[in-house]
């Protein structure tokens, strides 16, 4: 959980504390709480998308699709019984790009190739160790 700290926004030190909880990452803090975090980079070559899904998670309860743009990750969170989804919505249609997905020490890796694409219609990515 996400407990952010109670800031006295009248001293200089309290202002810095207030603009870096307020800059760092304001508007996902309580998404990544209720599902899963997920960060987007990208480089010149391609798009990567890492989602911390945490070690007790295991590989076969993990999904990923492809919709156009969208990319869907699903997992199962055995805990609750219950599926947790997050949508993460690219500015290129991702389809028929090459993608690659690696599941590692609890952290979801998800390659996007910019300019490499494959020779059918991705729909459902495989996800490997």
């Amino acid at each position: 959980m996400n407990i952010r700290k109670c800031s006295n926004p009248m001293n200089i030190k309290g202002i810095e504390e207030w603009m870096t909880q307020f800059f760092v990452d304001p508007f996902t803090s309580l998404l990544d709480e209720e599902t899963f975090r997920v960060d987007l980079f990208e480089t010149s070559e391609e798009f990567i998308i890492e989602a911390e899904l945490g070690d007790k998670i295991k590989k076969e309860n993990i999904s990923v699709t492809v919709n156009k743009e969208v990319i869907k990750i699903s997992v199962l969170a055995l805990q609750q019984n219950d599926i947790v989804t997050r949508n993460i919505i690219l500015p290129i249609k991702i389809e028929d790009k090459k993608i690659t997905a690696i599941f590692n020490n609890g952290i979801l890796e998800i390659n996007i190739s910019k300019n490499l694409t494959s020779n059918h219609k991705n729909k459902s990515i495989n996800i490997y160790d």
